[in-house]
Order: structure tokens, then sequence, then C-alpha cells
């Protein structure tokens, strides 16, 4: 057994194949449906008009949310952004279809019918059953068409706003409140659509924490998405922020923020349910490890901790006995692994869920 082999086998868990799911693409234009489509009893596309990026005429898909809800729920919503050439769109059987913005562009939408929809590429429909854990799952759409080598990117600018990434999540929990599945249910209960807050501020959603997460190129929205204001101690949520091999973007400064606020208020560590969480995983000798390096010293100054100690080496032998343990006490922690680019997402959210508060 060769070595990444062996490292695929100490974190990647089984589940349906990338072929599999090829398979049953659907490269068809849009379906005719209203403000969201109840796919399953755990699964929807909901469309928000909190959603940061703007449809052109006639299209709709740049606000498309998929979502999952588990059987009893728990207080908490992990949101995934996906990377360079992806895309969240599946039609009313949950299968991947190419999102409208995609389908004018022949490039664009050969692209689209070649690779699974996002949150089935990285399993964000089978966490409960590897990991026990039962958060709301969001994924919502981060890329528009593109040119050159890539048919989809993630613009600059899409949680600007502190207060996006609050109303988005907020919406879509709305939104399932009201929206009935096949079985004849609510995917949630009302007391889940947010609480009453200071007039004229946007609704906090009743929640827990939130495990906000993103892979490859959704590093450029992850950075202003650390410091929305719904995930930054006083009247935030505690959240976990997870960084999957997606420091390609220079521009750190609203990670090292979220890490200096909760340092300040003496809740930047692992374990804790009142308490924040920063990972990043990243590749070494790749073009993710200098602006990883440059991301560890500015973090360290920030909660006047010593670079080396915020970093270690994951091997599928040492999963057990040095990642998790790490992961689990840690408030800043950096990852580096071999395991390939598109690997690190579907093999770190189990384990980051695991060692998460609870």
């Amino acid at each position: 057994m060769n070595r990444r082999q062996m490292l695929r086998l100490g974190l990647i868990g089984t589940g349906v194949s990338a072929a599999n799911i090829l398979r049953a693409a659907q490269p068809a234009a849009p379906e005719a449906h209203g403000d969201a489509v109840a796919i399953d009893d755990a699964t929807a596309l909901l469309y928000s008009r909190q959603a940061p990026l703007e449809p052109a005429p006639g299209l709709r898909d740049a606000r498309a949310v998929w979502s999952h809800v588990p059987e009893r729920p728990d207080r908490s919503v992990l949101v995934y952004l996906h990377g360079h050439n992806g895309y969240v769109t599946v039609d009313a059987n949950g299968r991947p279809r190419v999102p409208d913005w995609a389908a004018g562009d022949e490039a664009a939408k050969k692209g689209a019918s070649g690779k699974p929809a996002a949150p089935l590429v990285y399993g964000l429909d089978r966490l409960e059953k590897k990991t026990g854990r039962r958060p709301i799952v969001l994924v919502p759409e981060d890329s528009t068409l593109a040119t050159g080598s890539f048919w989809a990117k993630e613009p600059a600018g899409q949680y600007a706003d502190p207060d996006r990434l609050g109303r988005l999540i907020a919406d879509c929990l709305r939104h399932l409140t009201t929206l009935h599945h096949r079985g004849g249910r609510t995917y949630l209960p009302p007391d889940f659509a947010g609480r009453p807050n200071a007039p004229g501020a946007a609704k906090v959603p009743a929640l827990d924490r939130v495990y906000l997460s993103g892979h490859s190129g959704a590093g450029l929205p992850m950075e202003q998405a650390a410091v929305s204001r719904l995930i930054l101690p006083d009247r935030g949520v505690p959240a976990d922020l997870w960084l999957f091999d997606s420091t390609y973007w220079s521009k750190v400064d609203g990670f090292v923020e979220f890490c200096a606020r909760w340092k300040a208020a003496d809740r930047l560590v692992g374990g804790r349910r009142d308490a924040s969480r920063f990972v990043c995983v990243y590749r070494p000798r790749t073009s993710t490890e200098e602006v990883a390096d440059e991301l560890r010293a500015a973090i360290a100054k920030a909660i006047a901790a010593d670079p080396a100690s915020l970093v270690v080496d994951h091997t599928a032998e040492n999963l057990e006995k040095t990642i998790r343990p790490a992961l689990g006490r840690t408030g800043a922690l950096f990852v580096r692994t071999e395991l390939p680019h598109d690997e690190i997402p579907t093999a770190f959210i189990p384990e980051l869920l695991r060692t998460a508060a609870s």
C-alpha cells in the first residue's frame, strides 16, 4: 500500500462515489419551480433574497442554497462555501443540475455537467451517519460565470456587509420552518426561525454554533465572512471557522480579526461550547503554503502565541494520537496534510465535527 492510499484510508469514510453521482447528473435547463424545491424529507433547494449574489435578468440560480436537515437537528448550522468551478443546484430528485448562469455558455455547461454539485461531492448529506452530529447544512451559491481556465469563479465582495451571513442563515431557516417536505411536515419547527434583536437589526437565528467552512477559491468570500457580526463575541454565536486548502488569496485580515476578537474575550479554545475555533488545513510545498504560513504568523502575533505551536502534520498514522487531540483542545490550529486538494473537505469535515464542542 502506498502513502497516498494510506492517507486516504486514515480519514475518508465510505459513501457514494463521484462516478456514481456523475452518472446521475442532469445537464438540463432549470426547472420551473417556485420559491423552493422540497426534494426529500431532509433535503431542499432554497432561493434566498439574502443570498449575496445577484442573478442576471431572467435567471435565479445565483441565489440558490442547497440545504440538508437531519432528523432531530442540533442547534447548529454548517455553512459550506465551495471553490472554483463548482455549483450547488440539483433537480427535484436531488440529482446535479447545471445552474442557469452556466447553461448559456457551452464551455461552462460542459464543465458543470461533467461534475456533481458540490454538496454531493463532499458528502454533506451524510454527516450524521459519519459523525453522529446533526448540524443543519447550508451550501449557498458563491460562483458566477467566468472565462479563461475556469468556467466559474467566486467574485469579491459577497460578504463585505457584516450582516449578510446572519441574514442569509436566518432567511434560510425561515424557509425551512415553512416549507413542507413530502412527508407532510415542515423541515424545521417554528422556533428555529430566530429571535427578535434590536430595532432595525437583522433577526438572530436561534443557534448555539455556526460552522463556517470554505474550500479552494472560497478563501476569498471566507475572509470577509470571518468578521460577520453573527460569529463574533458579544452578541454573536460561537463559531468554528475552517479553511480547506484555500489560502490562495493573500488578504487574511478577516481571519486574524476573528481569532483576535475571540482571544480577547478569552474564548478562542477547543472543546468549550461558549468558545470558537479556527482551523486551516493546507498542503505543504504547494501554492497555499506561503499564505498559510504568513497567516499563521499573523494569528500567532495577534493571540500572543508561538507560531510553531499552532501547526501539526497530518498522516494516516497520527490521526488518532495527534490530530484529533489537537483539534479538540486548540483554538487556532494549522494542519499540513499530503491529501489531494479535492479530498481535503471530505476527509476533514467529519473529523472537525467529531472534535467540535458539544
